[in-house]
């Protein structure tokens, strides 16, 4: 097991995280695994957090059916991630599972804004289907695929729980969803 590596790590607070952003559990102390996100436009990091499991599940269990069952076609659909894990399985090295889009295979080299993501276990990454890069282009592609409902969950859910920026730098219909 490797350590989460600092790219995964808080921008704000030059830290790991620590606690879930919906329930605050601390990472260190449940069994659960969480997931960070972040999103990058350019160089700039403008919208972080961390989720246990269980609060992930229950936002992912909030959004429409049609939308759940249109996020699990597009991402099904990518041949990239169904090879990925054969060709990156044995690497516990973010940079190689961060290295293409996970859904287009686009460079990363290539690649300006995008969101990335990883899951954790304590203080220990978790590899496979995580970490990964998602392009701008291809979290469009999802957010078109979402119900007017669901985006006004996610969009509920974005500024519940960031006043000003970020919710403010990013358009509610452009925030990804790596869910």
């Amino acid at each position: 097991m490797v350590e989460i590596p600092p790219f995964f790590h808080s921008f704000e607070h030059d830290a790991p995280f620590q606690t879930c952003l919906t329930c605050e559990r601390v990472f260190h102390e449940i069994s659960d695994p969480y997931t960070v996100t972040k999103v990058f436009k350019g160089p700039e990091c403008v919208f972080e957090y961390a989720m246990c499991l269980p609060c992930r599940q229950d936002m992912a269990a909030s959004f429409s059916e049609d939308s759940r069952r249109r996020i699990s076609e597009f991402f099904e659909s990518s041949s990239h991630l169904k090879t990925r894990s054969q060709e990156l399985g044995n690497s516990q090295d973010y940079q190689d599972w961060t290295k293409h889009c996970a859904t287009c295979r686009l460079p990363s080299s290539e690649i300006i804004d995008y969101s990335i993501a990883c899951m954790g276990l304590g203080h220990t990454m978790i590899y496979d289907p995580f970490p990964m890069m998602i392009c701008s282009d291809c979290e469009q592609k999802v957010q078109e695929r979402l119900s007017k409902s669901t985006r006004d969950q996610w969009d509920k859910f974005i500024f519940d729980h960031f006043e000003g920026p970020p919710a403010d730098a990013l358009k509610p219909d452009g925030v990804p969803i790596l869910v």
